[in-house]
């Protein structure tokens, strides 16, 4: 479908985004542990004594986390297309996938420890 109103189309791309955050939302296990996770970590960004910069930057990693998380839930989808049956093939994309996002999870762990020690020896 071509959009020539570039404002409709930023709508209506905005309106699919959310809708797939949606549905995420309400059906991807995984994600849903994910914001709950991201809202405990908004509230502990309140108390601990980060500055503001780091905060953000504690916030956007776990964003990122979540994006992560999203591309992997919707490439699984795609693969459970292709077959539904056990591929070796499909099963290597599918665990790749899920070590994308467990790779990013250890370093945000990580990246918390090293900036609460740090808050902490300084």
């Amino acid at each position: 479908m071509h959009y020539s109103n570039p404002l409709k189309r930023l709508i209506n791309a905005s309106k699919y985004s959310l809708e797939g955050l949606y549905y995420a939302l309400k059906n991807e296990q995984a994600f849903q542990y994910e914001t709950i996770v991201f809202a405990a970590m908004i509230l502990i960004l309140c108390v601990i004594p980060l500055n503001f910069e780091r905060k953000i930057f504690l916030t956007a990693m776990w964003l990122i986390v979540m994006a992560f998380e999203l591309v992997n839930s919707a490439v699984e989808k795609t693969f459970d297309l292709i077959d539904k049956n056990f591929r070796p093939e499909i099963k290597a994309g599918k665990d790749m996938l899920s070590s994308a996002v467990f790779i990013m999870v250890g370093f945000n762990i990580f990246l918390w420890l090293a900036l609460i020690i740090e808050a902490i020896i300084t």
